[in-house]
């Protein structure tokens, strides 16, 4: 009895020295990944990017300057979730052409399943361009160990890039890809 008094006086009178930051303690590590698949159907490049929730909220507040409820997938989500997040995505997930320009990103839409949200994207047809780039900075302003994972399947070959604060940018196919 005494111990459970000790642990109920220790446990009601901590204070935490630094506010908590939501974001921070929900998951140890920071990490997206997005599946990039060419379909020779549409002559397109569709893409589901898939994100810690809580770090997207953040993430939007940030970009908008300010604390926001947005709820996401919830029946009260913020009216301009749709819109703040496809503004964020196509500014931090970028598939650049030889020129080095952003290849244009159409937001499909998202589904969220409690701590994770799907972000679905397209470009528009185009044809088949080996000579690719994929940046990304996503979440690089929140977390400095945040890891952004793509997956490339094309042509009959699938791998993967790892992109970091340090190198946010590789070629979408290894020089050796035909």
């Amino acid at each position: 009895m005494r111990i459970a008094f000790m642990f109920i006086a220790v446990f009601f009178t901590f204070e935490p020295t630094e506010p908590v930051n939501r974001s921070m303690t929900l998951h140890d590590f920071h990490y997206s990944r997005l599946n990039l698949d060419w379909s020779e159907e549409s002559s397109t490049w569709q893409a589901i990017l898939r994100v810690f929730t809580d770090d997207l909220e953040e993430a939007l507040s940030r970009q908008h300057g300010m604390p926001v409820s947005w709820k996401l997938g919830d029946d009260r989500e913020h009216g301009k979730a749709n819109e703040s997040i496809e503004a964020y995505t196509v500014e931090h997930w970028q598939l650049l052409n030889s020129e080095d320009a952003a290849i244009p990103w159409q937001f499909v839409g998202k589904e969220v399943d409690f701590d994770l949200t799907f972000i679905y994207l397209e470009t528009d047809s185009m044809g088949f361009m080996p000579n690719l780039t994929f940046t990304s900075d996503g979440f690089f302003e929140l977390f400095s160990d945040q890891v952004n994972e793509i997956t490339v399947n094309a042509q009959g070959n699938s791998h993967r890039i790892w992109l970091t604060s340090e190198d946010p940018a590789e070629p979408l196919f290894p020089a050796s890809h035909d």
